[in-house]
């Protein structure tokens, strides 16, 4: 990588996705940075630390919080989010590949490379923690161990979790891109579009065979079309670009959707178990999936740039997301034991700094540890960036 890369401002997909890895040469100079939607990933991880620290000060004591209507499984609707930024992302970047580069196969394996070493060096190293945890008390095993380190979907049915819980959805995440790249197998050429029907023919396979069995739950689950609404996002954006009333309108409309979720419709999205079994997937992403592409939208086709000093921090919470989503069960494993010494606080004040305890070491851990090893490993790294198209 070039030495003056960390220095330059960052690219659409080192804003996007707090990746410091060279990708900037696939993609247009009109689309290298996008700071609304870096905040929104910010927003959609601390959504998921909130309805966890929710979680962890319930098993100690009752707040005030978890009585205001849905509030208890909203935060949840951050990983819907996620799914649709995901989707917006790749499918730009993977568009971004030459149609008659003849080296494609080898930009296919490049993208998907690229994305190993943004996703497994870091849950590795805080997964080994909750690798000393089961071993101690006799839980783990070969193929639980497996499965967590390598993100594949269990043979047993409901599909459990990896050992960090909130992996799994990590599991969809690569599962969205191990699609994306055997399409590039097959040429550039109207790669996300293929790859959206790729995902929605595994959906009808899976509804006609009963896709509540092992390995189908992930690739046929209706969940998944959550990242076909961020391709539709990036095929948009591709053709017709910059749209300011457009977004706003959408950005509106799917604000009171999703926020209206947290007064009505409580089906308990929350609860990661109805997805891991598909019961509750349709229901999802109607009530938060629709919703959180039309923000994603909204923010792709307004395209505002961020100079305040509050909205750089957003935007380097977003860099940090990553982090932030990893650390939040190790950080509240640790509150959960510490908590008799904190009750006298109450519970809603305990919310409160379990919330903030994560918002501090999660961006910790994405400048000293996640940044530097992804940079050491993408330096390491040195297959050339996917091409662009001219």
């Amino acid at each position: 990588m070039r030495s003056t890369n960390a220095d330059t401002a960052s690219t659409f997909e080192k804003t996007l996705q707090g990746d410091p890895t060279d990708l900037e040469a696939g993609l247009p100079l009109s689309m290298k940075r996008h700071d609304s939607i870096q905040i929104l990933r910010a927003i959609a991880a601390l959504l998921v630390v909130y309805v966890h620290s929710l979680f962890v000060v319930s098993g100690h004591a009752v707040s005030r919080q978890s009585h205001f209507f849905n509030l208890t499984n909203f935060g949840a609707c951050g990983v819907d989010i996620f799914f649709t930024i995901s989707g917006f992302i790749l499918s730009t970047v993977a568009m971004s590949v030459r149609p008659t580069h003849p080296s494609l196969p080898h930009g296919a394996i490049d993208f998907l490379l690229r994305r190993f070493i943004r996703i497994f060096p870091i849950y590795w190293i805080l997964s080994f923690f909750f690798v000393l945890i089961q071993w101690k008390l006799h839980h783990l095993t070969t193929a639980w161990l497996l499965n967590s380190y390598l993100l594949l979907p269990s043979l047993r049915f409901p599909m459990p979790p990896p050992l960090i819980f909130i992996g799994w959805t990590l599991i969809f995440e690569m599962f969205f891109y191990y699609t994306l790249t055997l399409n590039l197998f097959f040429g550039a050429a109207r790669v996300v579009e293929r790859t959206i029907l790729t995902i929605l023919a595994f959906i009808v396979v899976g509804g006609l065979l009963g896709f509540h069995q092992p390995v189908l739950i992930l690739v046929a689950n209706p969940l998944n079309i959550e990242f076909i609404f961020g391709c539709l996002i990036g095929l948009a954006y591709a053709r017709f670009g910059k749209r300011h009333a457009l977004g706003t309108v959408l950005l509106a409309t799917g604000s009171l959707w999703l926020l209206s979720t947290l007064f009505f419709g409580d089906y308990n999205l929350g609860d990661a178990r109805y997805v891991l079994n598909g019961a509750l997937s349709w229901y999802r992403i109607f009530l938060w999936g629709i919703p959180a592409a039309m923000i994603t939208a909204g923010l792709v086709f307004r395209f505002t740039q961020i100079t305040s000093p509050i909205g750089r921090l957003g935007v380097f919470l977003g860099d940090a997301s990553y982090s932030i989503y990893l650390v939040t069960l190790l950080v509240f494993y640790g509150y959960d034991r510490l908590y008799p010494h904190l009750a006298r606080l109450g519970p809603d004040t305990n919310v409160v700094l379990a919330f903030l305890s994560v918002a501090l070491i999660g961006p910790l851990c994405y400048l000293y540890v996640e940044r530097p090893v992804t940079r050491l490993l993408t330096a390491k790294y040195h297959r050339p960036a996917v091409q662009s198209a001219p």
